[in-house]
């Protein structure tokens, strides 16, 4: 396989609708079984499971000398189209070195160039006959872009271990990313009292003790301790819902909470800040108000590890393919990868892929061919 094959099977790829919600990684699994079978040599194997209808993972296997594996784990689901597009998110338009279309960068080209790759040491194993060094595993999961059941589901049916080196191919900018700030979601309700807007002194408003109480928890969140590598911890309210009539004293507001955070913070630390606020805005208002905390999504923090050796044969790797040294960041968001830290505390788990967060999840998406190219080289010097 060639650079200019991982650049095809970009353009293939995002020409198969995978979204999530909505179309699903159905075609893209079938796609990839396509271009996996007929190169397999005896010792490979591919499994496709199904955790729900129409939606599968997928395991490819070259097994090894060694009982090390080397583990690609690249998402097939992006996320939906949506408006704005100039381009057809469905084209893989290809303009100044640039390809187009929706999941070009997020995952598309990082699933095609960690595909190629899979498929050269596959069909050197057939003609040399020669097992590779470590085991070779490329993970196919869905879900990515929702709950991550995917990564789960391959933690569960054992394709990925404690002790496995695991790289995701998400887009970084050039960069080794190798830590993740923990991920926690919340619905966050005030509850107050109802009464006739004309007569406020009745009743307890729920929206103002929520404003108040926002305003707590984004002071106690700048507040924590930053990590030297993660920075500090973040919180953002997506989304707000209060009152039922504009002439009523608000009897409920509710808030989804989306916190960021940092070593040493975790779940309980976010609870306590959330019924502290709460505390604070019953006191400021002047009037009883409760709240309610129900959380709806917990994935820890994954510090950095320098010594890590799967960081270390990746920078050896980049170094060799590019002639550069990488540099080595956290990545903003939350992956594959880190879902198997945090469940199996797995130390040898990182992202390095073509193109950049900054594109992705947006109208236009796009990725650098050379991007492309420059990782389907390091790959192949990894493997």
């Amino acid at each position: 396989m060639q650079t200019e094959d991982a650049v095809k099977l970009t353009k293939e790829l995002i020409q198969i609708e995978s979204t999530n919600p909505g179309a699903g990684e159905q075609q893209v699994a079938e796609y990839l079984k396509h271009q996996i079978e007929p190169v397999l040599p005896e010792n490979g194997r591919l499994l496709l499971h199904e955790e729900e209808e129409g939606r599968p993972v997928l395991l490819a296997e070259l097994e090894g000398e060694s009982p090390e594996e080397l583990v690609l784990i690249c998402h097939m689901d992006t996320v939906p189209i949506a408006d704005g597009w100039t381009k057809d998110p469905l084209a893989a338009e290809e303009e100044a070195g640039r390809i187009y279309g929706r999941g070009a960068c997020d995952m598309k080209s990082g699933l095609a160039a960690a595909t190629a790759a899979f498929l050269s040491a596959a069909q050197q194993i057939r003609y040399s006959g020669k097992k590779p060094a470590r085991t070779l595993k490329l993970i196919g999961t869905m879900d990515e872009e929702g709950d991550m059941k995917g990564a789960e589901t391959a933690i569960r049916l054992g394709w990925v271990r404690r002790d496995s080196l695991v790289m995701d191919t998400e887009p970084t900018d050039g960069e080794i990313q190798t830590a993740h700030k923990g991920r926690y979601w919340f619905q966050y309700t005030i509850h107050g009292k109802a009464a006739h807007a004309s007569r406020p002194q009745d009743g307890a408003d729920a929206i103002a003790g929520m404003a108040y109480a926002i305003c707590g928890i984004r002071e106690r969140i700048e507040k924590l301790e930053a990590d030297a590598f993660l920075g500090r911890t973040t919180a953002v309210f997506g989304t707000v819902r209060g009152g039922i009539h504009p002439y009523q004293v608000p009897a409920e507001c509710t808030v989804t909470i989306d916190i960021r955070a940092v070593p040493p913070a975790g779940q309980e630390d976010l609870v306590r800040i959330l019924r502290e606020a709460a505390e604070e805005a019953e006191e400021k208002t002047g009037r009883e108000l409760t709240c309610s905390i129900r959380p709806t999504g917990a994935r820890p923090w994954i510090p950095h590890r320098e010594d890590a050796r799967m960081l270390q044969l990746l920078k050896a790797a980049v170094k060799k393919a590019t002639g550069r040294q990488p540099a080595v960041q956290p990545f903003p968001g939350y992956t594959d990868t880190a879902v198997i830290a945090g469940i199996l505390d797995n130390r040898n788990t990182l992202s390095y892929g073509p193109g950049s967060l900054a594109q992705a999840h947006k109208p236009d998406e796009y990725v650098r061919i050379e991007e492309i190219e420059r990782c389907f080289r390091v790959y192949q010097e990894l493997i």
